[in-house]
């Protein structure tokens, strides 16, 4: 009895360290601090960040997409307010990056005539783009775009050079105990609303790119038309590195898009299309507005008809998935014709008789809409793979946004779409 007492007293000894280690161990596991990264602003003057030097960057992977645009053989892709990614797209099965051009606050463009438009917080930039490895900025249009922010406790619609606005932002870990304590040394400038973007459709000789269905500004016969609060405000480009403010027509609260189409021009609004007649595009006028439900809502037109999506799960507070099919060989008086039940629709375009329909998270689907009484009879294909928010039917390809990938197919045959490439978004990974 007392050998074995011995030989356990023994045991206990040798297992005693390591008990003493584990039990120190967990202590230690207990007292470590959860740990998280948080992105602190760093603050510029506007007047300082108007003074800085825009010139473009070697290749960066995209990190977050917001706009699609394509001018000639370049594919340009907005990253919200850090620049513009351009790529060479001369072979949509192998674009190449040729680099960013990194502008703050910039969330849109548009391209005529090698020369690209482009918003920089409040601010039109202007730039010569015909040596497209070189950039140069060549006009400044100071204020001519309203965004509603909240800069400490005041609300106001125009900043001041002396106003700070955070350029960029460096990471900071910091342990759980400080999270909700910690604050920014300076004002942070919370964007509530923002109301500048560019588009695609042009007039007579004037080279003019292509955007998605969801931009705010459209370039028509040599004018370029810019939504502004509740108002869309034309802008003249004769002198094309100066654009001059003209006058603007007043739509009320909600409009989100615009779409030029000959001398029309269709404004997608929170609970309607508005379209004005822009046959003299300096004095656009108000000619009628059809009403929906309340939904944020891209639209693409052809001679006879106008396609609206309609969504939920949106700031514009949607309530149904459609996509509705309006008649307007009257433009006075734009009638209902058909509307059909959808997943998840954003933005569209058309090619001829198909339409292409981004679905969100559902994929992409292709419809022949040459009889718009049978579009849910008729689709052509269903991609459920990609997730799609906005699309280009461009000359060499099919350009399909989403969040995850910016994909290009080869359409020649609607009804078998196949992938040239994809540009992977960096967020995704």
């Amino acid at each position: 009895m007392k050998i074995q007492f011995q030989k356990l007293k023994n045991s206990l000894l040798l297992f005693l360290p390591l008990l003493f280690m584990f039990a120190f161990l967990g202590c230690d596991k207990m007292d470590v601090k959860e740990t998280y990264t948080l992105k602190i602003p760093i603050y510029k003057k506007l007047g300082e960040v108007r003074k800085m030097d825009i010139i473009m960057s070697s290749a960066q992977q995209v990190q977050n997409a917001g706009k699609i645009y394509l001018y000639k053989d370049h594919l340009f892709i907005n990253e919200p307010n850090i620049g513009i990614h351009i790529y060479d797209n001369s072979n949509p099965a192998s674009p190449k990056s040729l680099g960013m051009l990194p502008i703050i606050g910039n969330f849109d463009l548009g391209i005529q005539n090698d020369l690209l438009y482009a918003d920089n917080i409040v601010d039109l930039l202007t730039f010569d783009i015909s040596n497209l490895s070189k950039p140069v900025l060549v006009d400044r249009q100071k204020d001519v775009f309203a965004i509603k922010y909240k800069l400490g406790e005041i609300e106001r619609y125009e900043l001041l050079d002396t106003d700070l606005i955070p350029v960029s932002y460096r990471d900071s870990l910091i342990n759980s105990e400080y999270k909700d304590k910690y604050t920014p040394k300076e004002p942070e400038l919370i964007y509530l609303e923002n109301y500048s973007a560019l588009n695609n459709s042009g007039g007579g000789t004037n080279q003019v790119g292509q955007a998605g269905s969801t931009a705010r500004f459209a370039i028509s016969n040599n004018v370029l038309f810019a939504i502004y609060l509740n108002k869309v405000k034309n802008f003249d480009l004769n002198n094309p590195r100066s654009p001059k403010l003209m006058n603007e027509v007043d739509l009320g609260f909600g409009i989100e898009t615009l779409f030029p189409y000959k001398k029309s021009l269709f404004v997608g609004a929170f609970n309607g299309m508005h379209i004005l007649d822009i046959t003299n595009p300096y004095q656009p006028k108000h000619m009628t507005t059809y009403a929906h439900v309340v939904a944020c809502d891209p639209v693409v037109v052809n001679d006879s008809y106008a396609f609206v999506t309609l969504r939920t799960g949106t700031t514009c507070g949607g309530v149904q998935n459609i996509l509705e099919v309006v008649d307007i060989t009257n433009l006075n008086s734009p009638k209902q014709v058909k509307v059909y039940p959808m997943q998840n629709p954003h933005g569209l375009s058309l090619a001829g008789d198909y339409l292409y329909v981004s679905e969100g998270d559902f994929g992409l689907k292709s419809f022949k809409v040459n009889d718009v009484n049978a579009i849910d009879k008729n689709m052509v294909q269903h991609l459920d793979k990609i997730k799609s928010t906005d699309i280009i039917a461009g000359p060499k390809s099919l350009i399909v946004m989403g969040n995850e990938t910016i994909c290009q197919f080869d359409y020649s045959n609607k009804a078998n779409l196949k992938q040239l490439s994809c540009i992977t978004i960096g967020k995704s990974k």
